[in-house]
């Protein structure tokens, strides 16, 4: 039994190691992913029942049933405002995607809702298996992937989470070390 093993085990080596390949693997040149704004607005005078169901209506379609995606830049009556920042946070539309913009004492709240997609590039299609040419396109299928995949498409133009800074900071652990090894009596 053990020499069946031993046998096959040496078979299967036997046909992996013909299976290698010395073709070049054809990498795509960069592709852009698109990201595209599209906008939506809403005028309210009142946010009484009809007012409160136009604007949940119109938060609910704007969204496309991804609140996460969705930023509210609000401008006009501060009451207004409030009670429609209110309406979008109940609806689970997050605070920090809520901007209050040009307050005022009186008058109508527009509401525009903004939403950014993210396009992912065409890739050509994989060529088939008889083909001579077998090149994969292995950095657009990349950025295909990574665009439908993320969140918030504006993470792709910039990013807001850390800010710009010197490498004053960052030379601080080569300087104590530099320091601390000076005081040994140096590299």
């Amino acid at each position: 039994m053990t020499l069946r093993i031993i046998a096959l085990l040496i078979a299967l080596a036997a046909s992996v190691a013909g299976c290698t390949s010395t073709a070049p693997i054809y990498v795509e040149p960069s592709t852009q992913i698109s990201v595209r704004q599209e906008a939506t607005v809403l005028t309210l005078e009142s946010l009484h029942a009809s007012g409160q169901q136009r604007l949940l209506a119109f938060l609910w379609k704007a969204s496309r049933g991804r609140r996460d995606a969705l930023h509210l830049l609000i401008r006009g009556s501060s009451r207004l405002s409030a009670e429609a920042a209110h309406q979008a946070r109940q609806l689970g539309i997050d605070a920090s995607n809520i901007h209050l913009l040009d307050q005022h004492d009186r008058g109508p709240v527009r509401i525009e809702a903004v939403v950014y997609h993210a396009r992912p590039p065409i890739c050509r299609s994989s060529p088939l298996l008889n083909d001579e040419s077998f090149d994969q396109p292995i950095g657009c299928s990349t950025s295909h992937n990574l665009a439908v995949m993320i969140n918030d498409p504006r993470d792709l133009l910039d990013n807001r989470a850390f800010k710009l800074s010197g490498g004053d900071r960052a030379a601080i652990p080569v300087a104590t070390y530099r320091t601390f090894s000076a005081g040994k009596g140096g590299l």
